[in-house]
């Protein structure tokens, strides 16, 4: 009770506001991204609370990410997500799938502006692990379109009888999204 008329005084003497930012609601969105070490072009399609990640990095080397996700929390343009997916590496003729579990965590932190961290992640023991960890920034110039540039770092690796599957990117991207 105490927070709530510190903060209503605030609001009262100018020096602290609140602002509304309205929750996207876009049912489709479509990104494309590029990461400069490897100049890998990377296609993220959503719909909804599902989205398909596809990235290239050359032509015997593929990463699918189909994720699942839900909103825990959400307040003024901020939040927290859960998700699971399941996450597949297509290399030299051979496809691997694990699955993941992870959250993201992202902030308003001004009206055009983002930042957020997303981590995913699981182990299967001596047989392989992967990992996703993802942190940027997002600039929305227009209601609809949005550039982001961040760091990524996937690490997949699975091991099916003598051949493992391995699949390993790291490093700083560009994007551009448009929701409609």
């Amino acid at each position: 009770m105490r927070a709530l008329v510190i903060a209503f005084a605030l609001m009262l003497t100018g020096t602290a506001h609140a602002q509304y930012v309205p929750p996207t609601t876009y049912d489709f969105s479509a990104q494309t991204r590029l990461f400069a070490d490897d100049a890998a072009p990377e296609i993220i399609l959503r719909y909804r609370n599902v989205t398909l990640d596809w990235i290239r990095r050359d032509t015997s080397e593929n990463f699918f990410k189909l994720k699942l996700d839900r909103q825990i929390i959400a307040l003024m343009g901020s939040g927290i997500d859960w998700h699971v997916a399941v996450n597949g590496v297509a290399c030299h003729g051979s496809f691997a799938a694990e699955p993941s579990v992870g959250f993201k965590v992202y902030a308003r932190i001004r009206p055009r502006l983002e930042v957020a961290v997303q981590f995913s992640g699981m182990t299967l023991g001596h047989r392989g692990h992967f990992t996703d960890f993802e942190s940027g920034l997002k600039y929305f110039p227009q209601k609809n379109f949005s550039l982001s540039a961040g760091w990524r770092r996937i690490s997949f690796k699975l091991r099916r009888g003598s051949e493992p599957t391995s699949f390993t990117l790291s490093g700083p991207f560009v994007g551009a999204q448009y929701d409609w």
